[in-house]
């Protein structure tokens, strides 16, 4: 029987959605009779956006066949009725001058000879068959971007041979901070109330470049109703357009600021008896914070000691509608030795603001139990392989699996889209490590610099070329999104992501862990949630379970998932993986004073968050007429080198050298030198991207923050200086 949508099925304007956004709906333009209406009818299939892990939903626009337009769900939490630039550039990733038509192989001389499907994917289960019963289902390991299908499917190959080793890409920037989070509360993430705050601290230059269009929605709400709103980092970027303060601080030295707030904040006498009630080991944490005081703060991260005592006096005003944002979409993180730290510090201190589930606060979900679908999560009896090297990462450290490789601990590798050759520290050491495997699979619509390191090439069917596994998304309004094939496959060979991984386990005889489609699939999953998946898929975007859309004054109880039942403030998990018991300061490990000797910082752009976006044309356009990849150096710094604005410059340091251009600002502490992420493509195959810039990750040594297991993306120093002089 089929499951009615019920009213709280629906979000906001459900029922005009509907009617515009099922699939096939014809819409007319402004002809003037039907025979030239005919002409310009569209149909509109909602789907999602593949450009990050947050998928915002979108209703596509087709007309004869080609994507005509995009417009984002304006009932899904993060897409708010639009996309951001990456999310629109991605839609014309089916048309990508470079996609790969045919299964290739490296041969002995290292060159690539193309094959058919049936040989492909007979060998390759043939070899994980094989590494699974030679060296153990532990050998076995994947990478993927996050995105529903890719993650569902392979884990859930990998699982039928027995190896639980999937981990995210895009996560290995995210591992401290959700891991930071998930050792304190339980929760991997939270969803900040913006349009109800009254103060919000946003550490992180990211906040414009990287997240969802909802998240610049909610921020610009609260500026307009008189929130007050800080953007702390080391330089002034485009984040600041949001804010009403900004506080400089020196790179890497967030931790102390929070350390110090908390120091203010447990002061507080009704703050601190609030806290107290819900908060295991709260005494043992605030005398651990007894010298970190804004004096001593102000020395460690350059902002004024007033500055950071006033800071604390607002947040105490305006609790519980106060919170500390240092989610991963707000700061690029992972990125310095005390990243995971951070987080269990703005974990403990959004608690002692009481801001948890509370309007204007902060929000937490738990996550869906899948337990009861009928494609539940396959058991498997071994240890995730990077548990001892990163026992407090939540989800497995990709960057752990790259450094177990490299030792010869992995034997077989599919990586879905994940590009590690050209986003992880090091490239060099990537490289050697892909090459320590007996077998490496690289699953890509285009040949990135990560695929020419693989055994085999799998050409890879794009997002909007077939049906995907819904998405769970939100906090304060947790949705369900689902996504409809939009376009005809743009080239004739290729295949999904979920077809690969399925032919996989069929040549391998294990069948028992699929479905026999995409769509079986999602409908499943969608039965779990209690919503009906055809209905789903006209609108797009369905609410389920319990929503806090129509936010109160009465805060919920959240529930906390840990031993004690509380948010913890002393773990002992931390404390034998040789991180502290609770958060103290920990200093970013590269430092030096000498003149002319800078901390490369680096984030995204608006633009940009993987290095597979940078080679779609309308993106590189963009970054090429607007120099978007050069580097920031301070103006002080740069009067004392000689540098100007535009000149080139030689960027340099042990592991690389390279020219780029210089953007000489005084929005940048001294210290310090940015450079976007996800430039320097080096190769030819990627027409657009290749030579776009300089790749930050190139001057970065391949290092891992302890216990965490995140790579260091911002602990490395350099040399900047005019080219030529």
């Amino acid at each position: 029987m089929t499951k009615a949508i019920t009213r709280r099925g629906f979000v906001a304007a459900s029922a005009a959605t509907a009617a515009l956004a099922a699939s096939g709906t014809t819409l007319y333009g402004c002809a003037t009779d039907a025979a030239q209406a005919a002409e310009h009818t569209a149909s509109v299939v909602n789907t999602q956006c593949s450009a990050c892990p947050k998928q915002c939903g979108y209703a596509a626009y087709v007309v004869d066949g080609s994507l005509d337009k995009v417009i984002g769900n304006a009932t899904h939490p993060y897409a708010a009725g639009t996309l951001c630039a990456r999310g629109f550039g991605s839609a014309t990733e089916s048309q990508a001058e470079n996609r790969l038509n045919t299964p290739l192989r490296k041969n002995a001389a290292g060159f690539y000879d193309e094959i058919d499907w049936d040989t492909a994917i007979t060998e390759i289960a043939s070899s994980l068959k094989t590494i699974a019963t030679d060296e153990g289902p532990q050998a076995i390991a994947a990478i993927t971007d996050g995105t529903s299908t890719a993650q569902w499917y392979t884990s859930r190959l990998l699982a039928a041979y027995g190896s639980p080793n999937t981990y995210v890409s895009a996560s290995a920037a995210n591992t401290s901070i959700a891991s930071g989070l998930a050792l304190a509360t339980g929760y991997s993430s939270y969803e900040p109330d913006y349009a109800n705050a009254k103060v919000i601290v946003i550490l992180g230059a990211s906040t414009v470049d990287s997240p969802d269009p909802g998240t610049i929605a909610g921020l610009e709400a609260a500026k307009e109703a008189g929130a007050q709103i800080v953007m702390v980092d080391n330089r002034m970027s485009q984040s600041s357009s949001l804010a009403t303060e900004y506080l400089g601080v020196h790179a890497g030295t967030e931790l102390a600021l929070v350390l110090s707030l908390a120091h203010e904040l447990l002061n507080n006498a009704t703050l601190y008896q609030a806290a107290a009630a819900s908060m295991e080991g709260l005494d043992q944490w605030k005398a651990a914070l007894s010298d970190y005081t804004p004096q001593w703060a102000a020395e460690i991260t350059g902002a004024p000691a007033d500055s950071i005592v006033s800071l604390s006096q607002s947040l105490a005003k305006a609790a519980p509608a106060a919170c500390i944002d240092v989610t991963w979409m707000a700061m690029f993180g992972g990125s310095y030795a005390n990243t995971g730290e951070l987080a269990r510090a703005v974990a403990l201190t959004n608690t002692v603001l009481g801001c948890w589930n509370t309007k204007g606060g902060a929000y937490v979900a738990a996550p869906v139990d899948w337990t009861s679908c009928a494609f539940a999560p396959v058991a498997t009896t071994v240890t995730d392989i990077t548990a001892t090297e990163a026992p407090l990462a939540v989800d497995g450290s990709a960057a752990t699996l790259i450094r177990l490789a490299h030792d010869g601990s992995v034997r077989g590798l599919i990586l879905v889209d994940a590009n590690v050759v050209a986003e992880y520290p090091d490239p060099t050491y990537v490289e050697q490590a892909l090459a320590a495997c007996s077998l490496t699979v690289a699953v890509t619509p285009t040949m990135t610099e990560t695929a020419k390191q693989c055994t085999y090439v799998l050409p890879e069917l794009v997002w909007s070329e077939s049906a995907q596994i819904p998405v769970v998304s939100g906090a304060k309004t947790p949705v369900v999104a689902v996504s409809s094939a939009v376009v005809e496959p743009a080239v004739d060979n290729a295949r999904s992501v979920a077809d690969i991984m399925t032919s996989i386990a069929s040549s391998a005889g294990l069948t028992t862990a699929f479905p026999q489609t995409v769509e079986e699939a999602a409908a499943a999953l969608c039965d779990c949630l209690n919503t009906d998946y055809d209905g789903a898929c006209a609108v797009g975007t369905v609410a389920f379970g319990k929503t806090n859309q129509g936010v109160t004054d009465e805060a919920t109880v959240a529930v906390w998932p840990t031993a004690s039942g509380k948010v913890e403030c002393v773990s002992a998990v931390a404390d034998a993986a040789g991180v502290s018991a609770c958060p103290v300061w920990v200093a970013p490990v590269a430092s030096d004073e000498t003149e002319g000797l800078y901390r490369l910082t680096t984030g995204n752009q608006a633009l940009l968050f993987a290095t597979e976006l940078t080679d779609l044309a309308p993106l590189a356009s963009i970054a090429k007429e607007y120099d978007l990849e050069g580097i920031w150096i301070n103006a002080d710094e740069a009067a004392r080198a000689g540098i100007a604005e535009g000149d080139k410059v030689a960027v340099s340091n042990d592991h690389a050298t390279a020219t780029l251009n210089a953007h000489v600002t005084q929005l940048i502490e001294p210290s310090a030198v940015y450079m976007a992420c996800h430039y320097g493509v080096e190769n030819e195959d990627e027409k657009n991207a290749n030579d776009l810039g300089v790749r930050q990750a190139s001057f970065v040594p391949f290092a891992l923050e302890t216990g965490y297991g995140a790579p260091l993306l911002q602990e490395s120093m350099v040399t900047i200086t005019k080219a030529g002089a």
